[in-house]
């Protein structure tokens, strides 16, 4: 039973020893110190280890557990193996020959998922007190010679117990490097001169792979044999200190307070004198563990007490706020200083700052808030794309700060995840206010911020009893992407000693999977109540088309924190009432007292209720209370019916009926598509983004009435249909219905000739995404009018660097530029609309970082005499044409002669018919639809709008070469002509005054031949038409 016992025993020792040898260290004596590996089958060499994560700040992690047992060169599981040396060997050895061959290799084989990059060799040296001239030779070996990718190698060191810093050296050959399908033994040598003499503290030296591997197919199976390290013994000794850990990081502390200390280890040899350690401002010294009073700025040592390593103790002791920093020096008579870091976070419990620039990776606790996660593998974690304070853009990162997102693997993954403050004492503050700065991409849930008084401060924020408060604070809109500040929630309905803050996101299939990002969180006890809040969303509403006398209604969600007043909601036209949602009757103003409004959201109906036809509708909605600035809403409707206008939308359909993109089911986009398109019912559609042109045509037959559609016989990286890349690609679309639209035609703008892939225009769109052209006549109310449709995807924004920003713009400025000089060369008097997908807005750039704010369609926006942007006011009222971006980057503009015919205010982008379609982000797409209207010719008023056109004068009637307009005092000064021949083509236009465009009539009547004349005279609130004749 004995014998038993003690075998048991020595099993278990030996199975214990390969891992502990791992972690011995080789200590110095005979030149050269050389291992050959011969020994793998029982365990690694004492001193080496092999680590995967290695970086040149990053030592790795070590493999526990080396797998000894032999492996061949051609097995490709990811691991470190124990392979035959090349040496002695071919590279068609067989299995029997590698296996029973005793000259052996330590090895690695990468892949994707192991190694690459960061596997590493590693030794580690004891010290080198007197001992220098180093120089390390080893053979790197390629084993596998059906590996195709390349890695290279490099050797470098590092200094210390876990160094942070790995210096490379030099090796001939310069860059050695294995796979390449190679099967070779290659002499390595790497000369460190006097870097490494006489250290007396650990040294680490690496074979490591720091880069990705190179190439295509199979990693390769990589080695190292005949390691050898000579050095020369009579290195005079000279004095050393060394000290471990190097650098010591303090969790917040209270301005002139003592932190708890913490320590390092400081080491001496061969010392001739005293040891001096100086601490910098706001650090203390200590050589024992004893009360904060004790400790100093300064610290002595005598050789004698280093004759063993001494204990030395710090404390943090701010007097200022935010990050203190510095070196803990030690010095002494002939030894190379040595300096710990240090560095902690000062904090005025009355302006509280958490700014996270010490941000720990793969923490679960920053700057003292805690992350914890209720469901789901995604969790809250340090980012580097932190708040940069200095941009005022407030688009540029820096770091840190704190980010989440729960899309992964493609796909909108269910979390729920908390980041939790710790506990703050708000019983003395007199107004306890929070603030924060965050951002969000993409489309997602909104973030909650909430409170609560008796959490624990542990544990599952959800548990039993826990009780959470929502604030109503405001954060930035879905996808916005721009670093927003929300100031002042006030904290005084929760004062007390225990008060807890959490940050709650979600995720998941339903909602989406927003990327959330905070930094700057601040508590302040301020002397003066926060200042009211008044939020309106969003800032306009668009009614569209409604039948006169006929209601239609949409909401407004109304945000009041702090009031000190009732707050008043009123609409400046009585075509537009309200109501507080749920109640009636509507009327032109709303008032909320402040005990049923504060610290609320309420949500209010808005009805438009038009009573003219013919017209546009537009007013302002304006709340305010004391102490607030004005809250205003644009809203807009008309009562152009459909049947006399010319509807045109332009709609980017996201990847249309690809099987390699999002959105993930393709039959529930083309289902989805179909709703779309069936419920928008326009006229013309300028679609982008068309991938699978046979789903397409399957909607296109299902619509009500009768459409045809054409798609360009071109797309990025396919210069013409027969490219093989073409079924594939992005591709433009003009959906018409025919009885609206006749004798099309179609080509492409600015292609290469005979189709080619070298002309500038090539890369400027995108790579051969040319403007789509389709030149048709339209026949509206009778009237029919040749008009040509551009439709265009322009290059895309690239955000990898401020390079590639600066890149993607001035391509997509070429490509903008050629096209204004195209349709002016070919069109500069024809009706011409350019829509699509601009990639840009057109009040400036969305382009970030790069060294102009301008549009890159200036040249349009420039031209403001021929060319008119539609879609400019939607951007300039805070719209977004996208679900994940802040901005309008899908924009209709129109030349002089065809915005003639445009019905004011009738652009409009189609949320609300996406907001009928259940995640449309994720199943349908990520733009919205654009809308824009137009009418030809005479449409037929109502008698009220005959009542109005018998308000505009024209005298005389019949005129011969000069006629005077008047209008009502309550038309206003703004204005725009357009003088039409009796079947619909523009004569003359002018827009400014009513005087202003009287000029500019009688400028023109001497051209006109004689006949009847259409003059429409348009301002913000009706339309005015009458006939005249010209003799």
């Amino acid at each position: 039973m004995k014998h038993a016992l003690l075998f048991r025993l020595l099993a278990f020792l030996l199975a214990l020893w390969p891992a502990a040898s791992t972690w011995a260290q080789v200590t110095l004596t005979t030149s050269p110190y050389t291992e050959n590996f011969d020994d793998l089958e029982t365990a690694q060499p004492t001193g080496f280890s092999v680590r995967t994560g290695a970086t040149a700040t990053v030592l790795g992690t070590p493999v526990a557990a080396f797998p000894t047992a032999e492996v061949l060169w051609n097995n490709t599981s990811g691991a470190f193996k124990n392979f035959a040396s090349a040496t002695g060997l071919e590279g068609t050895a067989t299995a029997e020959q590698q296996n029973n061959a005793p000259n052996r290799a330590l090895g690695v084989r990468q892949t994707g998922s192991f190694g690459e990059p960061g596997a590493a060799f590693t030794l580690q040296l004891a010290n080198t007190v007197g001992k220098g001239n180093l120089v390390l030779t080893f053979a790197l070996q390629s084993l596998d010679a059906t590996s195709t990718r390349t890695t290279t190698w490099r050797v470098d060191y590092g200094i210390g117990a876990t160094p942070t810093t790995f210096t490379p050296v030099a090796t001939t050959p310069e860059t050695p490097a294995t796979g390449g399908s190679t099967f070779s033994s290659t002499p390595v040598t790497a000369n460190f001169g006097t870097a490494l003499n006489n250290i007396n503290e650990p040294i680490w030296i690496r074979v490591v792979a720091l880069a990705a591997s190179t190439g295509a197919g199979n990693r390769p199976s990589s080695a190292i044999d005949d390691f050898s390290l000579a050095f020369n013994s009579n290195i005079a000794t000279s004095p050393s200190l060394s000290v471990a850990p190097t650098s010591l990081i303090f969790d917040r502390q209270a301005l002139n307070t003592n932190s708890e200390p913490k320590s390092y280890t400081l080491t001496g040899s061969s010392l001739t004198a005293n040891v001096t350690a100086t601490a910098p401002a706001g650090f203390a010294l200590s050589k024992s563990n004893a009360p904060a009073a004790s400790s100093t700025p300064t610290l002595t040592f005598t050789p004698a007490e280093l004759a063993t390593a001494q204990t030395v103790y710090v404390r943090f002791t701010p007097t200022t706020g935010g990050i203190t920093s510095g070196t803990i020096t030690h010095t002494s008579t002939g030894a190379e200083a040595k300096n710990v870091v240090v560095s902690g976070t000062g904090i005025d419990p009355n302006n509280n700052l958490f700014s996270f620039n010490v941000c720990p990776s793969g923490s679960t606790s920053f700057d003292t808030w805690t992350a914890f996660s209720v469901t789901g593998p995604q969790t809250w974690g340090c980012t580097t794309f932190g708040r940069a304070a200095n941009d005022p853009t407030n688009r540029a990162s820096a770091p840190n700060g704190l980010q989440i997102n729960g899309f992964a693997s493609g796909a909108s993954v269910s979390n729920e995840d908390w980041l939790i403050s710790p506990a703050f004492d708000l019983s003395t503050f007199q107004f306890p206010r929070f603030s924060f700065w965050s951002r969000v991409a993409f489309s997602g849930a909104a973030l909650r911020l909430r409170v609560s008084t008796n959490y624990t401060g542990t544990g599952s924020p959800t548990a039993a009893g826990v009780t959470w408060t929502d604030l109503n604070a405001d954060f930035p809109g879905s996808g916005s992407d721009v670093w927003t500040l929300t100031p002042d929630v006030d904290l005084t309905r929760f004062k007390g000693p225990n008060v807890y803050l959490a940050f709650v996101y979600t995720s998941g299939p339903e909602v989406g999977a927003a990327r959330w990002t905070l930094d700057d969180l601040r508590l302040q006890n301020a002397n003066a109540p926060a200042a009211p809040v008044l939020l309106v969303s969003p800032a306009s509403l668009a009614f569209g088309y409604q039948a006169v006398n006929a209601a239609a209604q949409q909401t407004l969600t109304a945000t009041f924190r702090n009031l000190t007043g009732p707050v008043t909601i009123a609409s400046s036209d009585p075509a537009f009432q309200l109501a507080k949602s749920g109640t009636s009757p509507f009327s032109n103003s709303l008032t909320y007292t402040v005990e049923e409004a504060n610290f609320t959201s309420a949500t209010v109906s808005v009805r438009f209720t038009p009573t003219l036809a013919a017209r546009s509708y537009t007013a302002t909605l304006t709340a305010s209370t004391a102490g607030a600035a004005n809250v205003t809403v644009a809203v807009a409707g008309n009562t152009y019916a459909p049947d006399n206008t010319l509807d045109v939308v332009n709609w980017n359909i996201e990847w249309f009926g690809s099987p390699a993109q999002a959105p993930t089911n393709d039959d529930l986009q083309q289902a989805n598509a179909l709703t779309m398109l069936t419920n928008l019912n326009a006229d013309v559609y300028g679609l982008v983004e068309v991938v699978d042109t046979a789903r397409l045509g399957a909607v296109v037959r299902q619509l009500p009435g009768s459409y045809k559609y054409k798609v360009a016989d071109f797309g990025s990286n396919a210069p013409d249909n027969n490219d093989p890349d073409y079924v594939s690609a992005q591709k433009l679309v003009f959906v018409y219905r025919t009885s609206v639209v006749s004798n099309p035609t179609f080509s492409g703008l600015l292609r290469c000739p005979n189709n080619g892939t070298t002309c500038p225009q090539y890369n400027a769109w995108s790579s051969g995404r040319f403007p789509y052209l389709m030149e048709a006549d339209v026949t509206v109310n009778g009237q029919t009018q040749r008009i040509n449709f551009v439709l265009i995807h322009a290059k895309a924004n690239e955000n990898t660097s401020v390079a590639d920003a600066q890149a993607a713009y001035d391509r997509r400025k070429v490509g903008a530029d050629a096209l204004k000089a195209e349709l002016d060369a070919r069109f500069g008097t024809g009706n011409v609309v350019i829509l699509g997908d601009f990639n840009d807005d057109l009040d400036q750039t969305v382009a970030s970082g790069i060294n102009t704010t301008a549009t890159s369609y200036s040249a349009f926006t420039a031209d403001a005499a021929n060319y008119v942007a539609l879609t400019l006011p939607l951007s300039q009222t805070g719209q977004r044409s996208t679900v994940d971006f802040g901005d309008v980057i899908d924009h209709v503009v129109v030349s002089s002669e065809l915005n003639a015919f445009y019905l004011p205010s009738t652009a409009q982008l189609r949320t609300d018919l996406a907001a009928q379609i259940p995640n449309y982000a994720n199943t349908t797409s990520d733009h919205y639809p654009v809308l824009t209207r137009f009418a030809f010719g005479y449409v037929t008023a109502s008698s009220s709008a005959r009542q109005a056109n018998t308000q505009l004068d024209i005298y005389p009637n019949p005129a011969t070469d000069k006629v005077q307009l008047r209008l009502p005092a309550s038309a206003g000064q703004s204005v725009r002509m357009q003088v039409m021949s009796t079947d619909g083509r523009a004569m003359a236009q002018a827009a400014g005054s009513l005087e202003q465009v009287n000029q500019r009539l009688n400028q023109q009547l001497a051209n006109l031949s004689a006949g009847v004349y259409i003059l429409r005279i348009i301002t913000p609130s009706q339309t005015y038409v009458k006939r005249f004749v010209k003799q």
